[in-house]
Parts: structure tokens; sequence; C-alpha cells
């Protein structure tokens, strides 16, 4: 899912909120404008589903779709309606201690985009590593049962992400759909071909509805796959030689599973145990985190 970095980043930012911004936040950022026809190596593959390569822009051209297919999407805006002084109070509440009488200060003396800059970033959902865990443990059976209805959905020559995104009061979006259709089958140099990527496509744009044609797809089969998320207590899924379904977003971050086809070999446990990407769990389950482009970027110390 795209988040687009609210235009008060730069010129218009105080000392005082870009310093703690900086402070707590690890910046980085991507921005791939034209991706039609891009290829892709496997781990650029993860990373861009994982992740959501999220832009620090304020606007960007659509991802891969010809240009005369205007999508109206709901770009995320602070709403309107809410009292940022009584969401600041709950808001600030999550934040670690130490940054609470910064951040308090920077948003009592900021200016109107300031604050809302910041009410937005604290306001993102956050989850945690042993969140992560204490869904797989509930829900193992509805996550495999996912991954295997869903395997018989996707065409044998595609992998294909995808992801429900949840109407949002504060940023004032509607509930949406992140679709990214990739070849399975490696091209001469190695790398495997994207054939659509978008994001935040509402329910009945006539994109999405033309893509999941050509998977064999209605809107029976995305409420069915929603439903086998919701079941699972989960809101992605990529298929593949490895399976990767997405758990939770938390700020920009992603806690996701990984199911190999077998168990790990003792080569394979010690590759997929780095303590930030990746922490083996048991058998086939790999647990993983993806930062995004502010924040959190590895799994939080024990």
């Amino acid at each position: 899912m795209y988040w687009y970095i609210y235009p008060v980043v730069g010129k218009h930012m105080t000392k005082d909120i870009l310093y703690i911004l900086i402070s707590l936040l690890i910046l980085s950022c991507s921005s791939q404008k034209n991706t039609q026809g891009k290829s892709y190596t496997e781990k650029e593959l993860e990373k861009s589903i994982l992740v959501g390569d999220f832009l620090f822009v304020g606007k960007t051209d659509n991802d891969s779709i010809p240009k005369k297919k205007v999508i109206k999407k709901d770009e995320p805006k602070f709403n309107p309606n809410i009292n940022k002084d009584s969401l600041f109070k709950i808001v600030i509440k999550k934040v670690h201690p130490t940054k609470v009488e910064g951040l308090t200060k920077a948003f009592n003396e900021g200016n109107n985009q300031e604050r809302e800059f910041l009410l937005m970033i604290l306001s993102m959902n956050k989850s945690s590593k042993e969140e992560q865990i204490n869904n797989l443990k509930a829900n193992e059976s509805n996550i495999k049962t996912l991954i295997k209805e869903y395997s018989v959905l996707v065409p044998d020559s595609l992998i294909v992400y995808i992801e429900f995104n949840p109407k949002d009061i504060v940023f004032n979006t509607d509930k949406s759909i992140d679709l990214r259709i990739y070849s399975n089958r490696k091209n001469k140099n190695g790398g495997i071909d994207q054939k659509f990527r978008e994001s935040n496509l509402p329910y009945n744009s006539e994109v999405l509805l033309e893509q999941i044609n050509t998977l064999g797809w209605n809107k029976k089969t995305l409420m069915n796959i929603k439903n086998l998320l919701d079941n699972a207590n989960c809101n992605s899924i990529k298929n593949g030689n490895i399976t990767t379904v997405g758990f939770a977003r938390s700020g920009m971050g992603k806690y996701s599973y990984k199911f190999f086809k077998n168990d790990l070999s003792k080569e394979e446990q010690s590759e997929y145990n780095d303590g930030c990407l990746y922490v083996y769990y048991e058998r086939n389950i790999v647990l993983e985190f993806g930062g995004g482009a502010i924040g959190q970027q590895c799994f939080e110390k024990e």
C-alpha cells in the first residue's frame, strides 16, 4: 500500500519537528515511477512486495497502466472532521516515554500542516513480533487453508500479490486493494518480469476488474480471498515457491509469514534467521519483517 509522505516535509517544517522525526524515524526512500515491464531479481521482488515501495513524494504517475486510464483514488490526507488536540492526546500514549516531551513541544508549537503531519505519522497502525507469533498460534490452520485455496486460484504461470487495505478515518481513505502480477518464469537475464502493479485500487475500479479478469477472477473471487484472509487475521498473500502471508502493517513496516514447501535444512534455517528481516520459527515457517520508508527497520530486540 502506498502512503505518500505529507508535503510538509521540506522547507515548511520547523527545525524542532525535523530533528525529532529524524531521531525518531530511520529515513530511507525508494521511488519507482515507471515500472511497466520492470524485471526483478527474486530479492528485489520480495523487498518490493514486503514493504510496498513507500514513496517520499506527494504524487506520482500511475504505477503500470496506460496513461489514458486514469484511476480516481483517495489520496491520504488528514480528515478535517477530527479534532487534532483530542487525537494527539490519544496517539501520544503509544509513543516511547523518552519521545513524549519533544513531540508534545513540536505539536504545540507547530503550524497546522506540521501538526497534521505528526498526527498522521503517530496514528499509523502498530503491531509487534509477539502479536505476529500469537496470531500464528491461534490461526495456523486458517492460514494454511488460505494458502491452499489461494494456490488453486492463481494461474501456474503467474505470481500474484494481493493486499486488502481497510478504510482509514484519520487518513480519510476508503478501503482499497493493492494488486501485483509477475511472471512465474525467469527471463533470459534470470529476473522476474512484472506484468502489472497498482496500489490503492478502489474495489469497483475498471482497471482492477480488467486485471482480475485476466486471472480468471471476478468480484466473487476477490471476496472469497478477503474472507480467507479475514479468517486467518491477515491482510495479504503472495504465492510462489515460498508463500508469503502478510499479517499486519506496523507504521510503514510489515510483519509477514513465509511458508516453505518443505522443512528448512540447517543451512536454510541459518539463512532465514538473521534477527532483522527473518526469524526462523519452526519446520517450514519463517517470520519476516520489512521496514518501510521511515521507522522501524528490523524485528524488535528480545
